[in-house]
Parts: C-alpha cells; structure tokens; sequence
C-alpha cells in the first residue's frame, strides 16, 4: 500500500487536503480533528480561510483535477508528540502555467503567528513542489502594510516583482534556481534591518506631517483661517503618532485605535478644507498690492 503523503519539519507536519477533510471541516471542527489526529483550537479557521474558501477549494477537489498537495495543506504542531495541534493552513492555487510558475499562500491561526512556523511551512512546501522539474518559479502576493510576510518571502529568497495580480498587493517571484534547501535562520543582522525599517517609516511619516502642516499653514494665510493651521497640525502628529506604533509593535490593538484616530484626523482636516472652498462667505486675503 501506497504511504500518504506528509511533510515532516523540526517542529511541524504537514498534511495535504483531499475532499473528505474539506467536507469535514465545513461539517464540524470535530470530524477534521479526528481525521487529523490533531486538536482543533476553538478560532479556528485563520484569516482569509473561511467557508466560502473552503468552498471552492472543495469544487476543485471533487472535480479531480489536480494532484495531491497541489493545493492546500493542514499545518500541524508538534507531529511527534502527544499533544498535536493544528495552527493553520498553507498551499499552492493549482498547478503549474504553461510558464512553469506556481502561486503560494498561507495562513497561521494569530496566537502561534511571529514564531517562524509560518515560514519553516512554506520552505518546506516549496522545496516538496520544486521536486516537479515543470515549476520554474514560485510566486506570492502580499500586502504593503503586511511587513511580517514580505520578511518571510525575503528570507525564503523572493524578491518583490511590482505589482502583485491581485489589486493592491505587491508581487513577490522565486526563480527556482534561487530557492536554498537550508531553512533560513534568524541573523543578528535582522535587528539591524528592524531598526532601518523603524528610522525610515517613522521619517516618512515626519516629513508627511510637515508637509499637510505646511499646506494647512499656506491655505490658512490665504483664507485667514488660523484655525486650518491647527488642524492640519494635528493631522500630522497623528500621523507621525500612529507610524510610530506601527514600527514599533507590528502587532498590537492599539494599532488599531491608532489608524482611527488617524481617520479622524484625516476626515476632520478634509471636511474643513471643504467647507473653506465652498464658503462663498470667505474671500481670499487680499495682498498688499491689492489694499
């Protein structure tokens, strides 16, 4: 008898989807972690892995049209003790382009994210697919506010590509000669990186809020509104205020107050600039040539 296919890290095993695990993990958590041998936690699923995702990898599945583990895997914790736990999901959208490329994703359940299982999964995979001599290139979409993944893909060995397919993502490509079979480990040159990515965001986010002060002053002095001033600077700081956390702690809930407040800010300051252009009451200040 043919042996299943499973995936085995230092600290994970992986495990290829077929039909009856989708049909079970959309009937009840219960049924998969039976047919896992794995406990299921009581968030699951990640995010961007619900039900109507599970859906259409199902369709996929019971069309028989793809090979085993040329879709999604099930990401287990601990294979080889006795307590395993499933923590998230990872996989390929199908198989090779007539170009030989391949698109990879993940997702990791938020408690067990930060702590490099994320990426000793998806070397692994990649590795297992590079197997196939028709895959020339692997590829990734990631978010711009998603720094933790454009990490991973870089360490892997992706470098961004413009553009990603999806709107508003960023490419990242993966030439198969460029993938290293050793999982890549933390350098103490990483924290280097860490506090380049800090400096830069948190100028950025200086010279922005100087630069709305600056046209907040500009249009205040041409509407004598002293008022415009202040909230242009007030946007600013937020701003400076809310890249700062960021920077900071990639993963905080304060994160999220914060791009709130900056919300505010931004719509408060717009509103008034608004409302300035559309008041006929409020002519220009005159100059002094005019006087």
């Amino acid at each position: 008898m043919k042996e299943p296919l499973i995936l085995q890290t230092p600290r994970l095993e992986l495990v290829p989807a077929n039909a009856e695990m989708l049909n079970c993990e959309i009937q009840g958590q219960k049924e998969l972690g039976q047919l896992l041998g794995a406990e299921i936690p009581a968030n699951w699923p990640p995010e961007g892995y619900g039900c109507e995702t599970l859906k259409r990898l199902l369709t996929k599945y019971e069309a028989s049209r793809f090979k085993t583990g040329y879709l999604n895997w099930y990401i287990i914790l601990n294979p080889s003790g006795t307590h395993r736990e499933l923590i998230g999901q990872a996989g390929f959208k199908g198989e090779p382009t007539p170009e030989g490329r391949m698109e990879i994703d993940y997702s990791i359940l938020e408690h067990y994210q930060h702590h490099g299982y994320a990426m000793e999964a998806v070397h692994s995979l990649i590795g297992w697919i590079l197997q196939d001599q028709s895959v020339k290139e692997i590829i990734a979409q990631t978010y711009p506010e998603s720094i933790a993944a454009q990490k991973l893909l870089v360490k892997i060995g992706f470098s961004a590509s413009g553009k990603g397919l999806e709107q508003g993502t960023i490419l990242f490509v993966l030439p198969r000669e460029d993938y290293k079979t050793d999982l890549p480990v933390m350098a103490e040159g990483e924290k280097t990186v860490k506090e380049d990515l800090k400096a830069n965001s948190r100028k950025a986010a200086e010279s922005f809020g100087e630069m709305l002060a600056a046209f907040g002053s500009a249009v205040s002095e041409i509407f004598n509104d002293p008022s415009l001033k202040d909230k242009a600077k007030e946007f600013g700081k937020s701003v400076s205020s809310s890249a700062e956390a960021v920077t900071d702690r990639f993963k905080d809930e304060e994160i999220k107050v914060k791009f709130k407040e900056v919300g505010d800010a931004a719509q408060s300051f717009g509103k008034n600039v608004s409302n300035i252009f559309k008041d006929d009451k409020k002519e220009p200040k005159k100059s002094d040539k005019e006087e």
